[in-house]
């Protein structure tokens, strides 16, 4: 098995941080890795960085000049030096052997991407098809806390792990899906890379637990706002991936979820944004992906 690059993007998250990263230095792993922190944040780390000082393979990045989740991973994969990448969210926990089954599973010739188990520590887990894309209401089922070793169509993105040459020949995280909440980056990149011919295998025992930390990172609290993130960038999704018939379906599933918020926020705004996100989504879905930080 090859070097792992740990690349690791966060915003306002000191003591998230430094917990994931005290798992992540515990990794067995003899091949050997490096972790590439890309802080965000609104003022350097001193906390964070004091820590890294202690771990030489460590390299913390303070970046003030673009914001966004896909930047953020496109620029840790530019400064890798290792053949595996392996990206995790910044509030995770996880056992000694993450490194070690991301590449027993990467290191076989006709794995891309290693889609990784996650269980959401305080949300739902549901039992549902594991990591399967459904092409008729565009939506990317998760079940990645259940245990199985199967192909899958996408991935989770707090925990996943690609082989570097892939990641760059498919043209990695489009940033154009930073806007708003970030969503449906991983979607997209995995749709790329299925597109393109390569496979994504899923390891349960590759597991992590996400905490969802309830400060920091990319969401957005408005739902005016989520909405209108939702309705764009599944729309980009819509646009570039499904021929028309299953994007009248899945136009169609994205409007009934846009009815439901209207309903349950008692908010006719809701639809406004919907619109305007689903106009926009659309025109950037006929447009080259953007990776400006590659």
């Amino acid at each position: 098995m090859k070097l792992f690059s740990v690349i690791i993007a966060t915003l306002n998250r000191t003591d998230f941080l430094l917990a994931t990263l005290k798992d992540i230095v515990a990794q067995e792993y003899i091949s050997g890795f490096e972790i590439i922190i890309v802080d965000q944040s609104f003022k350097e780390d001193d906390i964070i960085q004091n820590f890294c000082k202690d771990y030489p393979f460590i390299h913390y990045h303070y970046i003030t000049h673009f914001r966004g989740l896909p930047e953020a991973r496109n620029y840790g994969a530019k400064h890798a030096k290792n053949p595996y990448l392996l990206f995790v969210d910044d509030d995770i926990q996880c056992e000694s052997n993450l490194l070690k089954e991301h590449g027993k599973t990467l290191s076989k010739a006709h794995v891309a991407v290693v889609a990784g188990g996650v269980t959401e520590k305080y949300n739902t887990n549901n039992n549902e098809s594991i990591g399967k894309f459904n092409k008729i209401t565009a939506t990317p089922f998760r079940g990645f806390h259940q245990k199985a070793y199967q192909e899958v169509d996408h991935v989770a993105g707090g925990n996943f792990s690609v082989k570097k040459e892939i990641f760059m020949k498919v043209g990695g995280f489009d940033e154009n899906l930073s806007k708003g909440a970030a969503l449906y980056e991983e979607t997209d990149f995995c749709l790329r890379v299925k597109s393109a011919g390569f496979r994504i295998f899923f390891n349960g025992d590759a597991h992590i637990v996400h905490l969802a930390a309830d400060t920091g990172g990319c969401r957005v609290p408005e739902i005016e706002k989520y909405i209108f993130s939702l309705a764009r960038n599944r729309s980009i999704i819509i646009q570039r991936y499904l021929p028309w018939y299953f994007q009248v379906s899945a136009h169609l599933y994205l409007l009934k979820l846009v009815i439901s918020y209207t309903i349950v926020y008692k908010s006719i705004a809701i639809l406004g944004n919907y619109k305007a996100g689903k106009k926009e989504g659309e025109y950037i879905g006929k447009l080259k992906i953007k990776n400006e930080q590659l």
